[in-house]
């Protein structure tokens, strides 16, 4: 099926428009669905900048609980946060290479920030995690937050029961497949998001578009928040 809504579940949108046909539909509030709508195109494919990846900044970080403050540059291998880290983000681009980032409670802080993967690593939210990171507002990474390397292997990327989330920019990652977790709570979110699929259980969202927005399909006005390769 293009989408399947579970029971206890609140969809709450100006239009949600599935270029697909089926559609499983267990129950829940969802309305201003339609059905067989023509697809929008993906305005940023081929159109974002690449970082230098081929150097290592960083090599298997670990840290264990306290604060930590992480600088810009390519985090090679895999970088541990356990016992509630508090971590710090300072400006700049963070480019995740050969492993990932496995985050076992704590927080985030960051303005002016952007993640990007090179190969199939990503960033694993486990626990309670509270995040409350921005994109640039100006300059070559203007307003990405997270994005990846064309041409990647579809893969998964979950997010567990944050604990509250503000996020602004685009989350550009077309070969994965996001799943938000077990309430993980957002509010005030200015997000644009293209992904491969996206699974959503027990979650409560509120989104708005980002500046790199989505012009509708059909339409002349107005934006889609969220966009699914699939």
């Amino acid at each position: 099926p293009a989408v399947t809504f579970n029971a206890s579940t609140t969809l709450s949108t100006k239009k949600t428009c599935i270029a697909g046909s089926s559609v499983i539909d267990n129950g829940g509030t969802h309305p201003n669905v339609s059905k067989g709508c023509t697809t929008a195109s993906d305005p940023f494919a081929g159109t974002l900048p690449t970082p230098s990846s081929s150097t290592c900044t960083y090599s298997n970080v670990n840290v264990n609980g306290g604060t930590y403050t992480a600088y810009p540059g390519v985090y090679c291998g895999w970088m541990n946060l356990n016992s509630n880290v508090t971590l710090n983000l300072q400006p700049g681009v963070y480019v995740i290479k050969g492993g990932g980032v496995n985050v076992n409670g704590g927080s985030w802080t960051g303005t002016g920030v952007t993640f990007y993967f090179p190969d199939s690593s990503y960033i694993q939210f486990n626990g309670t995690v509270k995040l409350d990171i921005s994109a640039p507002t100006t300059g070559t990474y203007a307003n990405l937050l997270m994005y990846e390397a064309a041409g990647l292997a579809k893969s998964s990327f979950s997010m567990n029961a944050t604990n509250g989330a503000i996020l602004s920019g685009l989350i550009y990652l077309p070969s994965r497949q996001l799943t938000l977790n077990a309430n993980a709570s957002a509010t005030s979110d200015n997000l644009t998001m293209v992904l491969d699929t996206l699974t959503v259980n027990t979650v409560n969202w509120t989104l708005d578009s980002s500046a790199k927005s989505i012009t509708a399909s059909g339409t002349s006005t107005g934006s889609a928040g969220v966009y699914l390769q699939k």
